[in-house]
């Protein structure tokens, strides 16, 4: 199966499984992670569309903070806790710690 991210680097730093949509065959995937302050860090993947949708919600919020849609995604990976997004010619940041951020490089 074509990957453009290694599911061991992402377990460890979501810190859980990953909820499989549909078939596993799909290739879709949702990793979550949330902090100490109810900030919660959604990240679906779809591999075969090279798609995936980076979302953080707040529990008391009713619409999310920001939800982002990246086309043409080309890996995803884990650097010191640090989540990366190739999507395009784009380079996409996530910090995990001492809280979610988010940058484009």
């Amino acid at each position: 199966m074509f990957t453009i991210y290694d599911q061991y680097e992402l377990l460890e730093l979501f810190e859980s499984e990953p909820i499989v949509i549909g078939e596993p065959e799909a290739g879709m995937n949702i990793f979550k992670k949330e902090d100490k302050y109810g900030f919660k860090l959604i990240l679906t993947i779809s591999i075969y569309e090279k798609e995936c949708i980076l979302s953080l919600t707040q529990r008391d919020c009713p619409n999310p903070i920001f939800d982002l849609r990246l086309t043409d995604v080309n890996k995803i990976y884990n650097e010191n806790s640090t989540l990366y997004i190739m999507s395009g010619e784009k380079l996409i940041s996530i910090g995990f710690h001492p809280n979610f951020s988010l940058s484009n490089l």
